[in-house]
């Protein structure tokens, strides 16, 4: 009997490919990456690029209810903004917001580092009020301007109440309907709302001080105001200077606290810029000033974050 010898038979036919395997190498995997974020690009751009570059665009046209139904849209350049610098109600609403703007800041991060240095220090008697404090933060925007509003009323509001039994005031007084008094009681509100959140990213710039320096520089002599001036506030200088942009930020975007409280009333005396766009869109159904208003608050916010940013990354070099 003669004995075969048999080879095993080696296939010829290739592995076949997968789609998947094209993005494995050459031009395929240089893709890949841009695949992966073009749906949060579209979704940016749908939500996010295209309302502004609208809105911008509107603020160049003479967009109203009329010629939107009679499809009459016209270029008119900057005339929506020579008619917004005509209105008297636009030179109270700017004067109003660098008001509110400044108080908020201001004692936001005044109040924002005193409230962090407590913290940071360990002072006796804050152990119940820590989360307290934190409670304005964490409540819902609409939820803490209706209480302060109620607290305003001056029919039954418990600040009406508490003040004439302490005997600061002699009767009643209306904070939110007088012109004098509207804006101020507003502004209140949005430092106690907002004065937590400074609070904890100072607090947390705070915990980065050594405390060596702190026992060098009360070894040097250096108590009090002098080291706050000279020690603790260069150590955190960048964390503040973040603080309080973001406190600009979110004090422009605030349109929450007014509107509900006054609507910008009595007479204009809380008119901001915000709720004054708001008016010309929904009020008066003219777009064309409202995205002229709206144009202006988005350029000085783009000027901010650019700010915002340039921190951000000095704090990342540093």
């Amino acid at each position: 009997m003669t004995l075969v010898s048999r080879t095993p038979h080696r296939s010829t036919e290739q592995p076949r490919r997968t789609w998947s395997s094209v993005f494995e190498s050459g031009w395929g995997a240089r893709l890949y990456p841009y695949l992966m974020v073009l749906p949060a690009v579209l979704v940016v751009i749908a939500v996010v690029l295209f309302p502004v570059v609208s809105g911008i665009m509107s603020s160049f046209r003479d967009v109203t209810t009329r010629t939107l139904n009679t499809d009459t849209v016209t270029w008119v350049g900057l005339n929506n903004y020579r008619r917004v610098f005509a209105d008297p109600v636009f030179l109270r609403a700017s004067l109003n917001t660098i008001v509110w703007v400044s108080l908020n800041v201001v004692f936001q991060l005044g109040l924002g580092l005193a409230l962090a240095l407590m913290l940071r220090n360990r002072l006796p008697g804050l152990g119940f009020f820590r989360a307290a404090i934190l409670v304005p933060w964490v409540i819902p925007s609409v939820v803490a301007v209706l209480t302060w509003r109620w607290m305003y009323d001056p029919s039954v509001g418990i600040l009406n109440e508490t003040l004439v039994r302490i005997g600061l005031i002699d009767s009643y007084h209306s904070w939110l309907g007088d012109t004098q008094t509207a804006l101020l009681a507003v502004t209140l509100e949005s430092i106690w709302k907002g004065t937590p959140f400074v609070m904890l990213l100072l607090l947390a710039a705070l915990q980065l001080v050594p405390d060596s320096v702190l026992e060098a520089a009360e070894m040097d002599g250096a108590t009090g105001w002098r080291r706050l001036w000279y020690v603790i506030l260069p150590q955190i200088r960048l964390s503040f200077a973040i603080a309080a942009v973001l406190t600009f930020i979110l004090t422009v975007n605030n349109f929450n606290a007014i509107w509900l409280m006054t609507e910008g009333g009595p007479l204009n005396s809380s008119e901001i810029l915000f709720t004054l766009a708001y008016k010309y869109g929904f009020q008066r159904f003219d777009f064309g000033m409202a995205s002229a208003v709206a144009t202006m608050i988005f350029a000085g916010l783009v000027v901010a974050t650019t700010v915002y940013l340039v921190l951000i990354q000095a704090k990342e070099d540093r």
